[in-house]
C-alpha cells in the first residue's frame, strides 16, 4: 500500500449494513476503553454530539470492561441493540485488517456489518475513523464553524457494510492557522514540524550608548558585520558556541523535551563575516536573495552539535527551516540523517503550481524540493498557501495544489507546516482541498469539488461551482506573480470581473430565501466585492482620481468589516493579526487617504505624474556620477516602465537589487509661481532621491511603501520641470515590487504654515 488505502467489502450480514438510528429511535450503543485516552474520547464525543445533530438522537456511550469486548457485544445483541467499539476496544476485532496499514500514526480501520461496527486507529487515527463513518452519511467540515459544516438531518442513519483500511500519504499534516479543531476535522494531525527561528545562545542585549553587546564574554558567540559583533545573528565557526548549544540541548532532552529540538537562524540577514565563518561557505551564491549562501556553514554547525549530543541522547534531531540565504541545497557539507529541514521558498512565486509553463521559477523550486530530498531523509514543506503581505482578497489556488502535493510527495516530503491565513471566505475552497490531497494525494479532485459545491452551495451550486473554477482559472494562467497585491488587477481584468458578477448574481438569486446557502453565498460574493473594491481603489489612483479612490477604499473596508464581524468564526482574519487591517495600513492605505489629503481640504492639486516613467537601471550605481539626474538629459536609452500600477517583477526585472532611475515631465501652470509647492509621493521600494530641473530636492526617509513628500518651492519654474527620481532597492524583498509603486504629484497646500509630512523622524542617508 502506498499513501492510501480505501475499500469497502461485505464481512457478514445483509450487505446494507445496520442502522444505527431508525426512525428517530436508537439502536446502537458505543462501548470504548474505560481509560480513555484523549484520542478515543474525541472520537466518542464526535460520534455522540454528531449523530444527534443529525438524527436527534444522543447515543449511549459506555465503558467495556479490557478483554470483555465479546461479552459486551453479546449483551448488546440480546437487548436488540447494534455494538459500536472505538479504539482500543475495537483493536481485537481488526487485529487482521490492521496489519495492512502499516502501524502508521492516523492509520484507521473502520468495519461495520449486522453484528457491529469497529474503529480503531492510531493515536488521532482512531477520531478520523469516526469522521469517516459520519463523511459517508453525508457530514462535511468545508470551513470552520457553522457556515463550514454541512450536518444532514436523518430520520435514519444506516453504516454501510464494510471494512475499509486508510492512512494519510503525509505523516505531518498542517496549516499555520489558528484553528485547530476544523484542521482536525479535515484529517490534519501527526507531529508538527518543529523547526524554529533562533539558536540556542547566551543572551545579549546591545549597550545603546556604545553599540557593544553585553555581557561582553558573550559578544565572540554573535556575528561579526562591518568589524562589530551585532546580536542578529551567530559566529557558527566559534567552537564555544558549539560546546554551549550541544549542553543546552543535553539539558532539555534530561529534562524530557525533545526529541526534535528547532533551531536555526534568525529571521532576516546579518550573517558573520569572520573570516572563520566564511571559510565554511562554499562559494555559491543565491541569485534571488542576492546573496552569498551561508547553507554549507549551519550544516558545518548542526553536524558539530549532533556529534557531541547524540552519544547521550542518540535519538535527538535538529530542526530548521531551509530559508532566505540557507534555501540552496549545500555543496560541501553533507547533513547529518539527524537533521530536519523544511523548506520555506518565501520569495518564489505563490500562485502557480511546478509544472506550469507560465511560472519558470517554480521548475527552481522543484529542483530545490528535490536536491534536498537526495540529503535529507526528513524534508518537509514550510511554504505559503497565501498571497504574500495580501490584505485578503480572493486567492483560489486549487490548481496549484492538485499540481504541488502529488510532486511533493513523489519527492519524499514527509509533511507540510504551510503559512496560511484565516481568510476562508476569499480562498474558499482552497484550504479544503489541501487538506483533502494531504490525507490522499491521489484524491480525485474533480469528485471532491462536485461533491463541495453542491453539499455547500445547494441550490447555487451551478453558478458558484462555475464562479470558482472562474477564478482559480484565472490564477493559473496569470502571467504574474509578484505575490501580493499589486497583481490584483492584473489576475482579475474588467472582462472577467463581469463575468464572475454574472455567476455570482446567478448564485444570489438561486439562494436567495435558502437559509444557509444563502448566507455562503452572500460571503463569497462579498469577498469578491471586496476585492473588486481594492482593485477600482487601484485604478483610480492610476487615473490620480483621489476621491474615487478613497470612496472605494472605503467600499473596502465596509465589506472587509462585514467580513471580520461573521460570528463565531470571521471569514476574513480579524483582531490583532488581521492581515487585512495590517497590509492595508503598512501597504496601501496611507497612499489613497494622504492622496485625498493632498487634493482636497483647500490644498489644490498642480500636477500629477503619469502612471508610465522613462526608466533605466544602473547595477554599477554609475548614473548620479554621469548625470542622470540633469534636466536636460536626453539620451541614455531610457525604457518605460508603469509603477502604481504594477509591479518590477511584471516587467522583466524579478529578483534586480540595486539602484533604478525615473524621469518624467509635469508642467506648472503660472498662476502657482509664488506659492508653496509640495512634491508627494504615495511611496516607493526602498528609498528614493529626488531632483527637480538638476537641483536635489530630498531624500525619502527610509520606509518603504508609505507615502513622503517635500517641499520643492524654489525649485519648481513655470512650464515645464524635469522630476527625476533615484530609486535604491537593495533588501532582501518577497513582493517582487521595487522602484516607485504609487501615484507622484505637485500639489500647493493651503494651509500657510503647512509642513511636509513623512512617516519617521529619520536621519535622510541614501546608497
Amino acid at each position: 500500500m502506498n499513501s492510501l488505502i480505501s475499500y469497502a467489502l461485505a464481512v457478514m450480514g445483509s450487505a446494507m449494513g445496520a442502522d444505527l438510528v431508525r426512525e428517530g429511535k436508537p439502536l446502537s450503543r458505543i462501548g470504548h476503553p474505560a481509560d480513555l485516552r484523549p484520542f478515543e474520547m474525541q472520537a466518542v464525543r464526535e460520534l455522540v454530539d454528531t449523530v444527534e445533530k443529525m438524527t436527534g438522537v444522543r447515543l449511549e456511550a459506555n465503558p467495556v470492561p479490557d478483554g470483555g469486548e465479546e461479552t459486551w457485544m453479546g449483551e448488546e445483541h440480546k437487548a436488540g441493540r447494534l455494538p459500536i467499539l472505538i479504539g482500543r476496544s475495537a483493536e481485537n476485532a481488526v487485529a487482521s485488517e490492521w496489519k495492512e496499514t502499516g502501524n502508521v500514526r492516523g492509520a484507521f480501520v473502520l468495519k461495520a456489518g449486522s453484528e457491529g461496527v469497529w474503529i480503531a486507529g492510531l493515536e488521532e487515527g482512531v477520531y478520523y475513523g469516526v469522521l469517516e463513518l459520519l463523511e459517508q452519511a453525508g457530514c462535511r467540515w468545508f470551513m470552520p464553524g457553522p457556515l463550514g459544516e454541512v450536518i444532514p438531518r436523518l430520520s435514519t442513519l444506516t453504516v454501510r457494510a464494510q471494512t475499509t483500511l486508510q492512512k494519510p500519504s503525509f505523516p505531518s499534516r498542517w496549516f499555520q492557522m489558528p484553528d485547530r479543531d476544523w484542521q482536525m476535522r479535515v484529517r490534519c494531525g501527526g507531529d508538527v514540524f518543529a523547526g524554529a527561528h533562533g539558536m540556542i545562545a547566551p543572551p545579549v542585549k546591545v549597550n545603546t550608548g556604545t553599540g557593544a553587546l553585553e555581557p561582553p564574554e558573550h559578544a565572540e558567540y554573535y556575528a561579526l558585520v562591518k568589524g562589530k559583533r551585532t546580536s542578529r545573528q551567530h559566529c557558527v565557526s566559534n567552537p564555544n558556541l558549539i560546546e554551549y548549544m550541544a549542553n543546552a540541548i543535553i539539558e532539555k532532552r534530561r529534562k524530557g523535551e525533545g526529541p526534535v529540538i528547532g533551531c536555526g537562524p534568525n529571521d532576516g540577514g546579518g550573517f558573520c563575516e569572520c573570516p572563520n565563518c566564511q571559510a565554511l561557505d562554499a562559494g555559491d551564491f543565491d541569485p534571488f536573495s542576492n546573496e552569498r549562501s551561508v547553507t554549507d556553514r549551519y550544516i558545518w554547525f548542526y553536524n558539530r552539535v549532533l556529534e557531541k549530543v547524540l552519544p547521550e541522547f542518540p535519538d535527538t534531531k535538529l530542526a530548521f527551516y531551509i530559508y532566505h540565504t540557507y534555501m540552496r541545497p549545500p555543496l560541501r557539507e553533507k547533513p547529518h540523517p539527524h537533521i530536519q529541514g523544511a523548506l520555506a521558498p518565501i520569495g518564489l512565486d505563490r500562485v502557480h503550481g511546478f509544472s506550469n509553463p507560465v511560472a519558470p521559477e517554480k521548475s527552481y523550486a522543484r529542483w530545490l524540493f528535490q536536491e534536498w530530498g537526495k540529503i535529507m531523509p526528513e524534508l518537509y514543506d514550510r511554504g505559503y498557501w497565501s498571497n504574500l503581505a495580501c490584505p485578503g482578497f480572493t486567492f483560489i489556488i486549487i490548481h496549484r495544489l492538485r499540481d504541488e502535493i502529488p510532486a511533493c510527495y513523489d519527492l519524499g516530503v514527509k509533511g507540510w507546516r504551510v503559512e496560511t491565513f484565516p481568510n476562508y471566505g476569499p480562498q474558499f475552497p482552497s484550504m479544503y482541498v489541501a487538506a483533502k490531497l494531504m490525507w490522499n494525494h491521489r484524491e480525485n479532485v474533480e469528485a471532491l469539488l462536485e461533491d463541495c459545491f453542491e453539499k455547500f452551495f445547494g441550490p447555487a451550486a451551478v453558478p458558484m461551482g462555475s464562479y470558482i473554477r472562474l477564478m482559480d482559472a484565472a490564477l493559473r494562467d496569470a502571467d504574474h506573480c509578484t505575490g501580493s497585491s499589486w497583481d490584483m488587477p492584473w489576475f482579475y481584468p474588467a472582462p472577467l470581473r463581469a463575468q464572475a458578477k454574472a455567476l455570482l448574481e446567478a448564485g444570489r438569486s438561486q439562494a436567495k430565501g435558502q437559509g444557509i446557502y444563502e448566507e455562503r453565498v452572500a460571503v463569497i460574493a462579498e469577498s469578491f466585492e471586496m476585492t473588486e473594491a481594492f482593485i477600482a481603489m487601484l485604478e483610480a489612483r492610476v487615473r490620480n482620481d483621489f476621491p474615487a479612490a478613497k470612496d472605494h477604499l472605503e467600499r473596502c473596508d465596509a465589506l472587509a468589516e462585514k467580513l471580520m464581524a461573521i460570528s463565531p468564526v470571521p471569514m476574513l482574519s480579524a483582531g490583532r493579526h488581521s492581515t487585512y487591517v495590517n497590509y492595508m495600513r503598512r501597504f496601501f492605505r496611507p497612499a489613497t487617504e494622504q492622496g485625498f489629503r493632498r487634493v482636497t481640504g483647500g490644498n489644490e492639486l498642480i500636477a500629477a505624474a503619469e502612471d508610465e516613467w522613462e526608466f533605466q537601471i544602473d547595477p554599477l550605481r554609475v548614473g548620479e556620477d554621469i548625470g542622470l539626474w540633469r534636466a536636460g538629459v536626453t539620451g541614455g536609452n531610457w525604457q518605460r516602465i508603469k509603477t502604481s500600477s504594477s509591479s518590477w517583477s511584471n516587467q522583466g526585472l524579478r529578483y534586480y537589487k540595486g539602484l533604478a532611475w525615473y524621469r518624467q515631465t509635469l508642467t506648472v501652470p503660472g498662476r502657482f509661481i509664488g506659492r508653496r509647492i509640495f512634491l508627494w509621493c504615495g511611496g516607493v521600494d526602498e528609498t528614493a532621491k529626488v531632483w527637480i530641473n538638476g537641483q536635489v530636492a530630498g531624500i525619502s526617509p527610509g520606509a518603504a511603501f508609505y507615502p513622503f513628500e517635500m517641499e520643492v518651492t524654489g525649485l519648481v519654474r513655470e512650464g515645464p520641470n524635469r522630476i527625476v527620481f533615484c530609486v535604491a532597492n537593495l533588501v532582501v524583498n518577497e513582493l517582487g515590487t521595487g522602484g516607485i509603486v504609487a501615484p507622484v504629484l505637485l500639489y500647493a497646500p493651503g494651509d500657510p504654515e503647512a509642513k511636509p509630512e513623512n512617516v519617521r523622524d529619520l536621519k535622510p542617508t541614501f546608497p
